[in-house]
């Protein structure tokens, strides 16, 4: 029973001597919510909200990159061809 109370001392010590810490990662202001519920409009003044105006969507706000198709790949990034002799080592699971 001694060993159990001197190992939870220990841990108790340990757990006493963890400072709080700042976090290193800055995030934008607002973050994916602001993506989901649409960033705020400013107001202008005098301007009176229309109804009918659309309101802009999260899958909207997100922009994409064009996907490149393997032919499109520039030859410095492209896989070298396969040669027989790799197909047939491939094939029969490595050296026969």
């Amino acid at each position: 029973m001694q060993v159990n109370i001197k190992m939870s001392s220990v841990a108790g010590a340990a757990w006493k001597a963890v400072k709080p810490h700042i976090p290193m990662i800055k995030f934008r202001k607002g973050g994916l919510s602001e993506l989901a519920h649409g960033a705020p409009q400013p107001a202008i003044a005098g301007a009176v909200p229309s109804p009918a105006a659309p309101k802009p969507s999260a899958a909207a706000a997100i922009q994409t990159a064009p996907v490149l198709e393997e032919w499109q790949t520039p030859l410095k990034y492209r896989r070298r061809p396969i040669t027989q002799e790799e197909i047939d080592y491939i094939n029969r699971g490595g050296p026969a």
